[in-house]
C-alpha cells in the first residue's frame, strides 16, 4: 500500500501506469448497505462485508451511516469487481484510531492477494502553515438540550437517545465516540439542522455549523476547502461554533495552527466539537462520550483522562 502525494502528481502518474480505479471519499450512493454490495454478485458482496466487518450495517440506509461506516462501505464497494488497482482519496478521513487500523490491516491483506493500492492522506503532505484569525464573540453561548433523543427514518434503534446537556458559558467541548455512536447526529440537533423527536433543543442566539464533510460546506470552489470553512468560522461573531471532525484534510502544520486558534475562539464562544483527533482532546475544558446514541461520560476532560482506560493509547495518535 503505497501513501500518495496530491501535489506533485504522484496519483496521475499512479493511475497511469496501474490503470487503477480512483474512489473519491463523496461517491454518493442510494439504498442500504446490502443493496449496494449484493447488487451483481450477493457472494462477493457478502464475502468483503465480512472480511472488512460491516455486516452488520446491510439493512441500514447508506446515507444514514456515519461519515467512517460510508468510508469504509466505498472501501468495499471498491473491491468488488477485483480491480488490479485502486486508489483511495482519504480513505481514513472520518475514522477513529481503531477502524483505522483495521481497515489499514485489511487494505495490508489485500495487497498481499496482489491488489495495487495507492491512497492520498492530506495530513501528511507539506504546506507552509496558514492563518487563523479568530474574532471575539457576541451574545451569550447557550445550548440546551433535555433528555432529546431522535431516530432516523425506518430505523429501530436510536441514533441519540435520552441526552441532556445545558451550558452559558464560553469553553470548548469534545464530543468523542466510535463511528456511528451519534456524534454527528448529536451535532446536527444542537444546530437544529435535525428536530428530535422526543425531548427539547433550545439555543440562545444563532450558531455556525461546520459538518463533518467538506464537500457539503461552503467554499465549493477553494483548493483547501476545509482550511476555509474553518477560516469563516472562527472569524465570525456568533457564540455557538458547533465543528464536526474539523480537523479532516487539515495538514499536521494546519492542525497545529488551528488548535491554537481554537483555544483562543473558546475565551468567547461555546465550540462543541465532535472529533477522532486526539489534539483537540489535549485542550478541551469538558468532554461528552458517546456509545451506541447515548452519552456515557459527560465531565472535565481532567476526570476523563483519569477514568479512560483507552486514553493512555490514543493520547498519542491523531
Amino acid at each position: 500500500m503505497r501513501w500518495l502525494s496530491s501535489a506533485d502528481g504522484s496519483v496521475d502518474a499512479y493511475v497511469t501506469r496501474h490503470a487503477a480505479q480512483v474512489i473519491h471519499p463523496n461517491q454518493p450512493f442510494a439504498g442500504t448497505v446490502g443493496q449496494i454490495l449484493s447488487e451483481n454478485d450477493a457472494l462477493r458482496g457478502a464475502e468483503i462485508a465480512a472480511l472488512l466487518q460491516i455486516d452488520h450495517l446491510y439493512k441500514k440506509q447508506f446515507h444514514q451511516c456515519s461519515s467512517g461506516e460510508q468510508q469504509v462501505v466505498r472501501v468495499a464497494y471498491a473491491v468488488l469487481d477485483r480491480p488490479d488497482a485502486i486508489v483511495l482519496i482519504e480513505p481514513f478521513r472520518h475514522l477513529d484510531r481503531y477502524r483505522r487500523e483495521h481497515l489499514e490491516l485489511l487494505l495490508e491483506r489485500l495487497t498481499a492477494l496482489g491488489l495495487q493500492i495507492g491512497y492520498t492522506e492530506r495530513a501528511k503532505e507539506t504546506y507552509r502553515a496558514v492563518p487563523f484569525q479568530t474574532n471575539e464573540s457576541t451574545g451569550t453561548p447557550r445550548i440546551g438540550l433535555t433528555n432529546v433523543s431522535y431516530r432516523h427514518p425506518l430505523q429501530g434503534t436510536y441514533a441519540v437517545e435520552d441526552v441532556t446537556f445545558q451550558t452559558e458559558e464560553p469553553g470548548l467541548t469534545v464530543c468523542i465516540g466510535t463511528n456511528g455512536s451519534g456524534k454527528s447526529t448529536l451535532l446536527e440537533l444542537m444546530a437544529r439542522s435535525k428536530r428530535p423527536l422526543h425531548g427539547k433543543v433550545r439555543r440562545g442566539e444563532r450558531g455556525y455549523y461546520v459538518p463533518a464533510e467538506p464537500e457539503y460546506g461552503p467554499f465549493p470552489e477553494s483548493a483547501h476547502r476545509r482550511v476555509e470553512q474553518l477560516q469563516a468560522a472562527l472569524a465570525d461573531v456568533y457564540p455557538v461554533v458547533l465543528l464536526d471532525e474539523p480537523t479532516v484534510d487539515l495538514t499536521d502544520t494546519e492542525r497545529q495552527t488551528f488548535v491554537q486558534a481554537l483555544q483562543k475562539k473558546a475565551e468567547t464562544a461555546r465550540i462543541v466539537c465532535a472529533t477522532h483527533d486526539a489534539s483537540l482532546i489535549e485542550v478541551a475544558d469538558d468532554m461528552l462520550y458517546m456509545a451506541s446514541g447515548k452519552v456515557v461520560y459527560q465531565g472535565p476532560r481532567s476526570t476523563f483522562q483519569e477514568r479512560s482506560t483507552l486514553w493512555s493509547h490514543t493520547s498519542s495518535h491523531s
